[in-house]
């Protein structure tokens, strides 16, 4: 049995969010995750949510944490900035949603070109309103605590 695989270096780098409350989804694609596409993800999560107070949950990556994203945060009163604590991708809604977006993109499938995966990858968040039955199944926020 012969399993095909993608060959290649061209990678595809997506930054996102994900609003628990009306499942919708803002995602970029950029040359790099760093300060710079996190601001630029912030600037369009204020023009999507053009009123009220914006709260953002955070891993704990370096950029996110950097003076370029502070001192953008500091300008823009309307975002708060809240971290998770270290170690704790299970508490973090949009690592639900990416493998979610894995499973239902990339498992089991083989694109014979990039432009093809690139498209594939695109259009899933697009469409997103389509999976909208599963993810307000798989993305909630009740989180079961396991003290040990």
């Amino acid at each position: 049995m012969v399993i095909r695989s993608n060959t290649g270096r061209e990678r595809l780098n997506l930054n996102g969010a994900y609003n628990i409350d009306d499942h919708t989804a803002v995602i970029q694609e950029t040359d790099s995750v760093n300060a710079q596409s996190t601001v630029c993800l912030l600037e369009q999560i204020m023009r999507e949510q053009p009123l009220g107070l914006i709260y953002i949950i955070l891993d704990n990556a370096r950029y996110y944490r950097s003076g370029i994203v502070r001192e953008f945060v500091e300008q823009n009163s309307r975002i708060r900035l809240m971290f998770l604590p270290p170690y704790s991708p299970n508490l973090n809604i949009i690592e639900r949603l990416w493998k979610f977006f894995k499973k239902n993109v990339t498992y089991n499938t083989h694109y014979e070109k990039y432009a093809v995966f690139r498209n594939s990858c695109l259009q899933f968040f697009k469409n997103i309103d389509k999976y909208r039955v599963e993810l307000e199944t798989l993305m909630t926020d009740n989180f079961e605590l396991i003290q040990a």
